[in-house]
């Protein structure tokens, strides 16, 4: 062997190590960008199902915004109105489990596009079924609004729950038909 082949060979070996170690390094990186990527990829899915909901969700309120709130009950005769607010008073007690002692009718009165009508509920239960019965009049649909309540309590016996004797008044709101 002579000088001038040995050269070539150690070129040639070192050119293959350096290739190699330039292959090494660059997959090495390109292969955590590449995994960054495919990460970023399912995050970026996820973020468009959220919106594909959202814009679900929004065009939903939308229609339900076209219908009108349910603030008002409709265009109805008053009586029809008073029926479903006693109704809706009787169904809200009995879930509260609440006995039912009178139901008043309440003069309606002529508002600005509206008219308001009213019932007065005498019933007696305990404080949970009280505040069940409030809470399912102040969150009912169409919107009620509760007023002038008063509050009796009876003596109890010790270790039986208080019975307490009410009254308030439920009033709602009902559309007048258009001009």
């Amino acid at each position: 062997m002579t000088l001038t082949e040995r050269p070539n060979f150690g070129r040639l070996s070192a050119l293959a190590i350096l290739a190699l170690l330039i292959a090494v390094f660059c997959l090495g990186p390109v292969a955590a960008y590449c995994g960054w990527i495919a990460g970023n990829a399912d995050a970026l899915a996820a973020k468009v199902a959220v919106l594909q909901r959202y814009r679900l969700l929004a065009s939903a309120e939308s229609k339900a915004a076209l219908d009108g709130p349910a603030l008002l009950y409709g265009e109805m005769p008053e009586s029809q109105a008073t029926a479903l607010l006693q109704e809706t008073a009787k169904t809200a007690a009995a879930a509260a489990h609440v006995q039912v002692l009178g139901l008043q009718v309440l003069r309606s009165e002529a508002v600005s596009g509206a008219t308001r009508i009213g019932v007065r509920l005498r019933a007696s239960g305990d404080v949970a079924g009280l505040r069940s019965l409030l809470y399912a009049i102040e969150t009912a649909t169409p919107l009620l609004y509760s007023d002038n309540l008063s509050i009796q309590s009876h003596a109890a016996t010790p270790g039986a729950a208080a019975v307490l004797d009410f009254q308030f008044d439920i009033s709602a709101f009902k559309a007048e038909p258009a001009s």
